[in-house]
Protein backbone atom coordinates (compact mmCIF):
# COMPACT_ATOMS: atom_id res chain seq x y z
CA UNK A 1 0.00 0.00 0.00
CA UNK A 2 1.33 3.47 -0.84
CA UNK A 3 0.54 6.12 1.72
CA UNK A 4 0.13 9.66 -0.17
CA UNK A 5 1.27 11.73 2.85
CA UNK A 6 2.68 15.28 1.17
CA UNK A 7 5.63 16.59 3.41
CA UNK A 8 7.41 18.50 0.28
CA UNK A 9 10.61 19.03 -0.59
CA UNK A 10 12.60 20.68 1.80
CA UNK A 11 14.67 22.84 -1.43
CA UNK A 12 11.61 24.27 -1.81
CA UNK A 13 11.01 25.56 1.57
CA UNK A 14 11.16 29.71 2.60
CA UNK A 15 14.84 30.03 4.86
CA UNK A 16 13.46 30.71 8.65
CA UNK A 17 12.33 33.93 9.37
CA UNK A 18 15.43 36.24 10.72
CA UNK A 19 15.74 37.62 14.13
CA UNK A 20 15.14 41.29 12.22
CA UNK A 21 11.54 40.05 10.71
CA UNK A 22 10.32 39.38 14.74
CA UNK A 23 8.86 42.12 16.82
CA UNK A 24 9.96 42.13 20.17
CA UNK A 25 6.25 44.34 21.48
CA UNK A 26 2.86 42.90 21.95
CA UNK A 27 0.32 42.85 18.59
CA UNK A 28 -0.01 46.33 17.24
CA UNK A 29 -3.78 47.59 17.01
CA UNK A 30 -4.92 47.75 13.35
CA UNK A 31 -3.12 44.59 12.58
CA UNK A 32 -3.63 40.63 12.28
CA UNK A 33 -2.72 38.98 14.87
CA UNK A 34 0.89 37.23 13.87
CA UNK A 35 3.50 35.28 15.54
CA UNK A 36 5.94 37.59 14.42
CA UNK A 37 5.08 39.51 17.78
CA UNK A 38 6.78 37.90 20.14
CA UNK A 39 5.11 39.62 23.08
CA UNK A 40 1.95 37.88 21.70
CA UNK A 41 -0.20 35.13 22.52
CA UNK A 42 -0.21 33.84 19.00
CA UNK A 43 3.95 33.71 19.14
CA UNK A 44 3.65 31.68 22.43
CA UNK A 45 1.34 29.39 21.13
CA UNK A 46 3.08 28.83 17.92
CA UNK A 47 5.96 28.39 19.56
CA UNK A 48 5.26 26.31 22.41
CA UNK A 49 1.97 25.06 22.26
CA UNK A 50 1.48 23.98 19.24
CA UNK A 51 4.09 21.57 19.02
CA UNK A 52 3.57 20.20 22.62
CA UNK A 53 -0.05 19.64 20.98
CA UNK A 54 1.64 17.50 18.05
CA UNK A 55 3.60 15.56 20.92
CA UNK A 56 0.48 14.34 22.30
CA UNK A 57 -1.09 13.47 19.04
CA UNK A 58 1.79 11.49 18.91
CA UNK A 59 1.78 9.51 22.12
CA UNK A 60 -1.35 9.16 21.83
CA UNK A 61 -1.28 7.07 18.36
CA UNK A 62 1.72 5.50 20.19
CA UNK A 63 -0.55 4.46 23.04
CA UNK A 64 -3.69 3.25 20.92
CA UNK A 65 -1.29 1.62 18.82
CA UNK A 66 -1.92 -2.39 20.10
CA UNK A 67 -5.81 -1.65 20.18
CA UNK A 68 -5.78 0.12 16.94
CA UNK A 69 -3.64 -2.94 15.18
CA UNK A 70 -6.24 -5.55 16.91
CA UNK A 71 -8.85 -3.91 15.04
CA UNK A 72 -7.13 -3.36 11.50
CA UNK A 73 -4.49 -5.46 11.52
CA UNK A 74 -0.37 -5.29 11.53
CA UNK A 75 -0.29 -3.35 8.86
CA UNK A 76 -1.76 -0.68 10.71
CA UNK A 77 1.05 -0.24 12.61
CA UNK A 78 4.06 0.43 9.20
CA UNK A 79 0.64 3.72 9.11
CA UNK A 80 0.82 4.62 12.57
CA UNK A 81 5.01 5.09 12.34
CA UNK A 82 4.12 6.65 8.87
CA UNK A 83 2.09 9.35 10.59
CA UNK A 84 4.12 9.95 13.18
CA UNK A 85 7.15 10.67 11.11
CA UNK A 86 5.01 13.12 9.82
CA UNK A 87 3.89 14.74 12.77
CA UNK A 88 7.90 15.06 13.48
CA UNK A 89 8.71 16.96 10.34
CA UNK A 90 5.69 19.19 10.58
CA UNK A 91 7.01 19.92 14.18
CA UNK A 92 10.70 20.76 12.43
CA UNK A 93 8.98 23.05 9.60
CA UNK A 94 6.87 25.35 12.31
CA UNK A 95 10.00 25.29 14.33
CA UNK A 96 12.02 26.72 11.16
CA UNK A 97 9.03 28.60 10.09
CA UNK A 98 9.01 27.23 6.80
CA UNK A 99 6.47 27.71 3.46
CA UNK A 100 2.95 26.46 3.94
CA UNK A 101 2.99 23.78 1.42
CA UNK A 102 -0.14 22.74 -0.87
CA UNK A 103 -1.94 19.64 -0.10
CA UNK A 104 -1.80 16.69 -2.98
CA UNK A 105 -3.37 13.64 -0.52
CA UNK A 106 -7.10 12.63 -0.39
CA UNK A 107 -7.74 15.51 1.15
CA UNK A 108 -11.47 16.35 0.10
CA UNK A 109 -11.33 20.30 0.93
CA UNK A 110 -7.83 20.38 -0.72
CA UNK A 111 -8.71 22.52 -3.95
CA UNK A 112 -10.47 25.28 -1.26
CA UNK A 113 -7.40 24.83 1.22
CA UNK A 114 -5.02 25.16 -2.48
CA UNK A 115 -6.73 28.36 -3.76
CA UNK A 116 -6.55 29.80 -0.84
CA UNK A 117 -2.83 29.64 -0.13
CA UNK A 118 -1.77 30.41 -3.35
CA UNK A 119 -3.72 33.75 -3.00
CA UNK A 120 -1.33 34.77 0.15
CA UNK A 121 1.47 36.58 -0.05
CA UNK A 122 4.64 34.84 -0.31
CA UNK A 123 5.52 36.68 2.80
CA UNK A 124 2.16 36.15 4.49
CA UNK A 125 2.49 32.06 3.64
CA UNK A 126 5.17 31.07 6.78
CA UNK A 127 3.71 30.17 10.38
CA UNK A 128 5.55 32.88 11.77
CA UNK A 129 4.83 35.82 9.25
CA UNK A 130 1.11 35.06 8.47
CA UNK A 131 -2.33 35.47 10.63
CA UNK A 132 -2.40 33.39 13.41
CA UNK A 133 -5.41 32.11 12.25
CA UNK A 134 -4.20 31.12 8.81
CA UNK A 135 -1.46 29.15 10.44
CA UNK A 136 -3.34 27.64 13.25
CA UNK A 137 -5.75 26.13 10.81
CA UNK A 138 -3.03 25.13 8.14
CA UNK A 139 -1.38 23.33 11.17
CA UNK A 140 -4.94 21.67 12.55
CA UNK A 141 -5.74 20.24 8.91
CA UNK A 142 -2.01 19.12 7.88
CA UNK A 143 -2.28 16.97 10.88
CA UNK A 144 -5.43 15.28 9.75
CA UNK A 145 -4.27 15.06 6.33
CA UNK A 146 -1.58 12.72 7.35
CA UNK A 147 -4.38 10.42 8.80
CA UNK A 148 -6.61 10.68 5.70
CA UNK A 149 -3.68 9.36 3.62
CA UNK A 150 -3.89 5.90 5.19
CA UNK A 151 -5.99 3.37 4.32
CA UNK A 152 -7.31 2.82 8.20
CA UNK A 153 -6.44 5.92 10.29
CA UNK A 154 -9.10 8.55 8.22
CA UNK A 155 -11.72 8.57 10.84
CA UNK A 156 -9.32 8.19 14.04
CA UNK A 157 -10.01 11.13 16.20
CA UNK A 158 -6.98 11.68 18.49
CA UNK A 159 -8.67 14.20 20.12
CA UNK A 160 -11.98 12.39 21.54
CA UNK A 161 -10.84 10.86 24.87
CA UNK A 162 -10.07 14.39 26.09
CA UNK A 163 -13.51 15.44 25.06
CA UNK A 164 -15.47 11.62 26.70
CA UNK A 165 -13.01 12.68 29.39
CA UNK A 166 -14.14 16.04 30.36
CA UNK A 167 -17.78 14.82 30.32
CA UNK A 168 -16.76 12.07 32.57
CA UNK A 169 -15.49 13.80 35.21
CA UNK A 170 -18.13 16.24 34.92
CA UNK A 171 -20.86 14.33 36.91
CA UNK A 172 -21.44 16.00 39.66
CA UNK A 173 -22.13 19.32 37.64
CA UNK A 174 -24.49 17.32 35.24
CA UNK A 175 -26.46 16.19 37.73
CA UNK A 176 -27.19 19.14 39.53
CA UNK A 177 -28.13 21.33 36.25
CA UNK A 178 -30.06 18.96 35.43
CA UNK A 179 -32.04 19.18 38.15
CA UNK A 180 -32.12 22.79 37.93
CA UNK A 181 -33.53 23.04 34.37
CA UNK A 182 -36.24 20.59 34.70
CA UNK A 183 -39.45 22.70 33.94
CA UNK A 184 -38.22 25.84 33.85
CA UNK A 185 -40.84 28.51 32.91
CA UNK A 186 -40.24 30.72 29.56
CA UNK A 187 -38.94 33.91 31.37
CA UNK A 188 -35.91 36.15 30.30
CA UNK A 189 -34.72 35.42 34.09
CA UNK A 190 -33.76 31.69 33.34
CA UNK A 191 -33.27 32.33 29.50
CA UNK A 192 -30.45 34.82 30.84
CA UNK A 193 -29.20 32.35 33.23
CA UNK A 194 -29.27 29.68 31.16
CA UNK A 195 -26.78 31.48 28.46
CA UNK A 196 -24.33 32.48 31.34
CA UNK A 197 -23.92 29.05 32.47
CA UNK A 198 -23.06 28.25 28.47
CA UNK A 199 -20.68 30.75 28.32
CA UNK A 200 -19.17 30.02 31.41
CA UNK A 201 -18.79 26.22 30.39
CA UNK A 202 -15.29 25.78 30.85
CA UNK A 203 -13.84 23.81 34.25
CA UNK A 204 -17.74 24.31 35.84
CA UNK A 205 -16.89 21.10 37.97
CA UNK A 206 -14.03 23.24 39.34
CA UNK A 207 -15.43 26.24 40.37
CA UNK A 208 -19.15 23.76 41.57
CA UNK A 209 -16.40 21.99 44.21
CA UNK A 210 -14.22 25.55 44.85
CA UNK A 211 -18.33 27.28 45.76
CA UNK A 212 -18.98 27.85 49.12
CA UNK A 213 -22.59 26.33 49.51
CA UNK A 214 -24.56 28.30 52.45
CA UNK A 215 -26.87 26.33 54.29
CA UNK A 216 -30.20 28.24 52.75
CA UNK A 217 -28.90 27.81 48.55
CA UNK A 218 -29.78 24.26 47.30
CA UNK A 219 -27.55 22.66 44.76
CA UNK A 220 -29.94 22.54 42.24
CA UNK A 221 -30.97 26.10 42.44
CA UNK A 222 -30.70 27.35 39.24
CA UNK A 223 -30.14 30.92 40.57
CA UNK A 224 -27.29 29.59 42.64
CA UNK A 225 -25.92 27.54 39.62
CA UNK A 226 -25.54 30.68 38.06
CA UNK A 227 -23.69 31.98 40.54
CA UNK A 228 -21.22 29.54 40.98
CA UNK A 229 -20.41 30.13 36.93
CA UNK A 230 -20.13 33.92 37.77
CA UNK A 231 -17.40 32.78 40.20
CA UNK A 232 -14.56 35.36 39.66
CA UNK A 233 -15.99 35.57 36.07
CA UNK A 234 -16.59 39.40 34.40
CA UNK A 235 -19.29 39.53 31.36
CA UNK A 236 -17.94 42.80 29.89
CA UNK A 237 -21.02 42.73 27.23
CA UNK A 238 -24.81 41.44 28.00
CA UNK A 239 -26.80 41.36 24.72
CA UNK A 240 -28.65 38.31 25.93
CA UNK A 241 -31.89 41.32 26.61
CA UNK A 242 -31.77 41.42 22.72
CA UNK A 243 -30.91 38.02 21.70
CA UNK A 244 -34.52 37.21 24.20
CA UNK A 245 -36.20 39.92 22.23
CA UNK A 246 -35.05 38.68 18.97
CA UNK A 247 -36.57 35.14 19.80
CA UNK A 248 -39.74 36.41 20.96
CA UNK A 249 -40.17 38.89 17.67
CA UNK A 250 -40.24 35.63 15.81
CA UNK A 251 -42.50 33.90 18.00
CA UNK A 252 -45.87 34.15 15.39
CA UNK A 253 -43.76 32.19 12.50
CA UNK A 254 -44.32 29.10 11.63
CA UNK A 255 -41.12 28.12 11.35
CA UNK A 256 -38.23 29.57 13.80
CA UNK A 257 -35.07 27.72 13.15
CA UNK A 258 -31.67 28.60 15.11
CA UNK A 259 -28.23 27.99 14.30
CA UNK A 260 -26.12 27.23 16.70
CA UNK A 261 -22.15 27.54 15.68
CA UNK A 262 -20.88 25.20 18.08
CA UNK A 263 -17.68 25.02 19.97
CA UNK A 264 -16.10 22.19 22.19
CA UNK A 265 -17.40 18.72 23.01
CA UNK A 266 -17.48 17.02 26.19
CA UNK A 267 -19.41 19.02 29.50
CA UNK A 268 -19.80 22.61 27.32
CA UNK A 269 -21.80 21.02 24.35
CA UNK A 270 -24.01 19.41 27.66
CA UNK A 271 -24.77 22.86 28.57
CA UNK A 272 -25.16 23.78 24.59
CA UNK A 273 -27.98 21.31 24.73
CA UNK A 274 -29.35 22.46 27.63
CA UNK A 275 -29.93 25.69 26.07
CA UNK A 276 -31.14 24.55 22.96
CA UNK A 277 -33.72 22.13 25.07
CA UNK A 278 -34.97 25.40 26.54
CA UNK A 279 -35.53 27.21 23.29
CA UNK A 280 -37.18 23.81 21.65
CA UNK A 281 -38.96 22.91 24.89
CA UNK A 282 -40.49 26.92 25.13
CA UNK A 283 -41.27 27.38 21.26
CA UNK A 284 -38.46 30.10 21.08
CA UNK A 285 -37.45 27.46 18.26
CA UNK A 286 -39.04 25.55 15.73
CA UNK A 287 -35.94 23.64 15.27
CA UNK A 288 -32.18 24.48 16.58
CA UNK A 289 -29.14 23.62 13.80
CA UNK A 290 -25.64 22.43 14.77
CA UNK A 291 -23.03 22.98 13.56
CA UNK A 292 -20.08 21.40 14.01
CA UNK A 293 -16.52 20.44 12.88
CA UNK A 294 -15.89 17.75 9.71
CA UNK A 295 -12.51 16.62 11.02
CA UNK A 296 -11.10 16.94 14.95
CA UNK A 297 -9.75 20.83 15.55
CA UNK A 298 -8.46 22.45 18.07
CA UNK A 299 -8.52 20.09 20.67
CA UNK A 300 -11.99 19.73 22.12
CA UNK A 301 -14.06 20.86 18.97
CA UNK A 302 -17.46 18.71 18.86
CA UNK A 303 -18.21 16.69 15.83
CA UNK A 304 -20.98 14.48 14.63
CA UNK A 305 -19.30 11.66 16.41
CA UNK A 306 -18.67 13.35 19.83
CA UNK A 307 -22.51 14.07 19.54
CA UNK A 308 -23.85 10.70 19.59
CA UNK A 309 -21.24 8.77 21.94
CA UNK A 310 -22.65 11.71 24.44
CA UNK A 311 -26.16 11.11 24.09
CA UNK A 312 -25.53 7.35 24.02
CA UNK A 313 -23.28 7.80 26.77
CA UNK A 314 -26.18 9.66 28.85
CA UNK A 315 -28.80 7.39 28.24
CA UNK A 316 -26.69 4.24 29.41
CA UNK A 317 -25.45 6.41 32.65
CA UNK A 318 -26.54 5.10 35.68
CA UNK A 319 -27.91 8.04 37.07
CA UNK A 320 -31.09 8.05 36.39
CA UNK A 321 -32.07 11.79 35.89
CA UNK A 322 -28.55 11.64 33.05
CA UNK A 323 -30.64 8.69 31.59
CA UNK A 324 -33.60 10.35 31.29
CA UNK A 325 -32.12 13.36 29.78
CA UNK A 326 -30.12 11.65 27.47
CA UNK A 327 -33.75 9.85 26.17
CA UNK A 328 -35.37 13.25 25.69
CA UNK A 329 -32.34 14.41 23.43
CA UNK A 330 -32.55 11.29 21.99
CA UNK A 331 -36.21 11.76 20.89
CA UNK A 332 -35.42 15.58 20.12
CA UNK A 333 -32.98 14.80 17.12
CA UNK A 334 -35.38 11.88 16.49
CA UNK A 335 -37.92 14.06 15.93
CA UNK A 336 -35.92 16.70 14.10
CA UNK A 337 -36.09 19.41 16.50
CA UNK A 338 -32.66 19.49 16.73
CA UNK A 339 -30.04 18.14 14.08
CA UNK A 340 -26.78 18.06 12.69
CA UNK A 341 -26.54 20.50 9.98
CA UNK A 342 -25.01 18.77 7.42
CA UNK A 343 -21.09 18.28 7.39
CA UNK A 344 -19.06 21.62 5.80
CA UNK A 345 -15.30 22.03 5.78
CA UNK A 346 -15.84 25.81 5.47
CA UNK A 347 -16.07 25.62 9.55
CA UNK A 348 -12.05 24.06 9.24
CA UNK A 349 -10.57 26.65 6.95
CA UNK A 350 -8.87 29.61 7.40
CA UNK A 351 -11.23 32.05 6.35
CA UNK A 352 -13.02 34.93 8.09
CA UNK A 353 -16.69 34.55 8.33
CA UNK A 354 -16.78 38.11 6.26
CA UNK A 355 -16.03 35.90 3.06
CA UNK A 356 -18.61 33.32 3.49
CA UNK A 357 -20.84 34.67 0.79
CA UNK A 358 -18.23 34.35 -1.34
CA UNK A 359 -16.17 31.21 -0.46
CA UNK A 360 -19.58 29.21 0.32
CA UNK A 361 -22.91 30.74 -0.60
CA UNK A 362 -24.40 27.56 -0.35
CA UNK A 363 -23.44 27.84 3.70
CA UNK A 364 -24.67 31.56 3.47
CA UNK A 365 -27.66 30.93 2.51
CA UNK A 366 -28.16 28.06 5.22
CA UNK A 367 -27.58 30.40 7.41
CA UNK A 368 -29.70 33.55 5.87
CA UNK A 369 -32.90 30.71 5.98
CA UNK A 370 -32.69 31.02 9.93
CA UNK A 371 -34.02 33.43 12.30
CA UNK A 372 -30.71 33.39 14.62
CA UNK A 373 -27.16 32.22 14.58
CA UNK A 374 -25.58 31.99 17.87
CA UNK A 375 -21.60 31.53 17.53
CA UNK A 376 -20.16 30.15 20.39
CA UNK A 377 -16.28 29.89 21.83
CA UNK A 378 -13.40 32.04 21.04
CA UNK A 379 -12.36 30.66 17.08
CA UNK A 380 -15.64 31.76 16.11
CA UNK A 381 -15.27 35.17 17.69
CA UNK A 382 -11.92 35.04 15.94
CA UNK A 383 -13.26 34.22 12.59
CA UNK A 384 -16.13 36.86 13.14
CA UNK A 385 -13.79 39.58 13.61
CA UNK A 386 -11.16 38.42 10.53
CA UNK A 387 -8.67 37.81 13.63
CA UNK A 388 -8.09 41.58 13.73
CA UNK A 389 -6.68 43.75 16.46
CA UNK A 390 -10.00 46.32 16.73
CA UNK A 391 -10.20 49.24 18.91
CA UNK A 392 -11.82 47.37 21.94
CA UNK A 393 -14.45 50.62 21.69
CA UNK A 394 -15.59 49.77 17.96
CA UNK A 395 -19.08 47.94 17.75
CA UNK A 396 -19.52 44.88 16.99
CA UNK A 397 -21.56 45.41 13.86
CA UNK A 398 -18.49 47.43 12.16
CA UNK A 399 -16.06 44.63 12.76
CA UNK A 400 -18.51 41.92 11.55
CA UNK A 401 -17.44 43.76 8.02
CA UNK A 402 -21.26 42.83 6.57
CA UNK A 403 -21.48 39.57 7.53
CA UNK A 404 -25.00 39.49 8.30
CA UNK A 405 -26.44 36.66 7.02
CA UNK A 406 -29.12 36.56 9.65
CA UNK A 407 -29.42 37.83 13.54
CA UNK A 408 -25.99 37.15 15.24
CA UNK A 409 -25.02 36.34 18.53
CA UNK A 410 -21.72 35.67 19.87
CA UNK A 411 -20.90 34.25 23.00
CA UNK A 412 -16.96 33.71 24.03
CA UNK A 413 -14.96 33.74 26.21
CA UNK A 414 -12.22 36.47 25.87
CA UNK A 415 -8.84 33.90 25.14
CA UNK A 416 -6.66 36.42 22.83
CA UNK A 417 -6.23 39.83 22.17
CA UNK A 418 -8.99 40.47 19.71
CA UNK A 419 -12.22 42.14 21.62
CA UNK A 420 -14.43 44.63 19.89
CA UNK A 421 -17.78 46.72 22.08
CA UNK A 422 -16.27 47.29 25.10
CA UNK A 423 -17.02 51.16 26.76
CA UNK A 424 -14.36 53.98 26.35
CA UNK A 425 -11.38 53.12 28.80
CA UNK A 426 -12.26 50.15 29.79
CA UNK A 427 -9.55 47.92 28.23
CA UNK A 428 -7.06 50.12 29.47
CA UNK A 429 -8.56 49.70 32.99
CA UNK A 430 -8.67 45.95 32.93
CA UNK A 431 -4.77 45.90 31.48
CA UNK A 432 -3.94 47.54 34.54
CA UNK A 433 -5.69 45.79 36.78
CA UNK A 434 -5.31 42.68 34.92
CA UNK A 435 -2.48 42.33 32.74
CA UNK A 436 -3.28 38.91 31.32
CA UNK A 437 -7.15 39.73 31.13
CA UNK A 438 -7.57 38.89 27.45
CA UNK A 439 -5.79 35.43 27.60
CA UNK A 440 -7.17 34.33 30.92
CA UNK A 441 -10.31 33.15 30.21
CA UNK A 442 -11.93 35.35 32.85
CA UNK A 443 -13.81 37.61 31.19
CA UNK A 444 -16.48 36.76 28.53
CA UNK A 445 -18.94 38.87 26.14
CA UNK A 446 -22.35 38.27 24.97
CA UNK A 447 -23.15 40.29 21.46
CA UNK A 448 -25.59 40.79 19.58
CA UNK A 449 -26.83 42.75 16.11
CA UNK A 450 -29.63 42.60 13.79
CA UNK A 451 -29.76 40.82 10.48
CA UNK A 452 -29.16 43.16 7.08
CA UNK A 453 -32.43 41.80 5.67
CA UNK A 454 -30.70 40.78 2.51
CA UNK A 455 -32.14 39.14 -0.37
CA UNK A 456 -30.17 35.75 0.47
CA UNK A 457 -32.76 35.75 3.29
CA UNK A 458 -35.53 34.67 1.27
CA UNK A 459 -33.32 32.48 -1.17
CA UNK A 460 -32.29 30.92 1.92
CA UNK A 461 -35.67 30.14 2.55
CA UNK A 462 -37.31 29.41 -1.06
CA UNK A 463 -34.75 26.66 -1.38
CA UNK A 464 -35.70 24.97 1.12
CA UNK A 465 -32.34 25.28 3.13
CA UNK A 466 -34.19 25.67 6.50
CA UNK A 467 -35.48 22.40 6.42
CA UNK A 468 -32.11 20.04 7.23
CA UNK A 469 -32.83 16.52 8.11
CA UNK A 470 -31.67 14.64 11.28
CA UNK A 471 -28.76 12.69 10.86
CA UNK A 472 -29.64 10.85 14.05
CA UNK A 473 -31.67 7.96 14.49
CA UNK A 474 -30.94 6.80 18.63
CA UNK A 475 -32.56 3.90 19.98
CA UNK A 476 -35.23 4.04 22.32
CA UNK A 477 -36.82 1.29 24.48
CA UNK A 478 -40.02 1.18 23.87
CA UNK A 479 -40.88 1.00 27.49
CA UNK A 480 -39.41 3.88 28.51
CA UNK A 481 -41.13 6.03 25.07
CA UNK A 482 -44.49 4.85 26.34
CA UNK A 483 -43.50 6.74 29.68
CA UNK A 484 -41.93 9.36 28.71
CA UNK A 485 -44.82 10.23 26.91
CA UNK A 486 -46.79 9.56 29.43
CA UNK A 487 -44.94 12.41 31.42
CA UNK A 488 -45.23 14.87 28.89
CA UNK A 489 -49.12 14.79 28.75
CA UNK A 490 -48.81 15.67 32.89
CA UNK A 491 -49.78 19.17 33.86
CA UNK A 492 -46.43 20.94 34.26
CA UNK A 493 -45.91 23.37 37.05
CA UNK A 494 -43.88 26.24 36.34
CA UNK A 495 -41.46 27.17 39.16
CA UNK A 496 -39.73 30.95 39.84
CA UNK A 497 -36.06 30.77 39.60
Amino acid sequence: MTLRISLGNSSTLSGKTTDSEFTEGPTPRHSLLSGRFKQSFAYLSLRTRMPGIMQQIILRLLEEGPELEAKFGVEVHKEIHHVIDAIERLKLELNRDRQFLLFHGNEPDKAAWNAFLTELPRHKRTYFRACWLHSECYLYRRIHSFFESTRHLGDFDYFAHLKQDDLKISERAMHALATATRNLSKDFESFSKLMRINLWSNHYEIQLNAYVFQEDEQHSDLEVLTRVADLDRNLLVDDSTLVWNCLMKAKDRREIVVDFVCDNGGFEFFTDMLLMEYLVEHGMATQVRLHVKAIPWYISDVNSADIEWTINYLIGHSDELLSALGHRWARLMNAGKIVVAPKSHFWTGPQPYFVMVESDLELYKVLSGGSLAIFKGDLNYRKLMGDYIWDSTEEFITCLRGFRPCNICAMRTVKCEVVCGLPEGKSDDLLRSDPQWMISGNYGVIQYTDSLKCPCYQVGRLSGLSHLPSHHNFKLDDKESDQSQHKRTRPRHSRKT
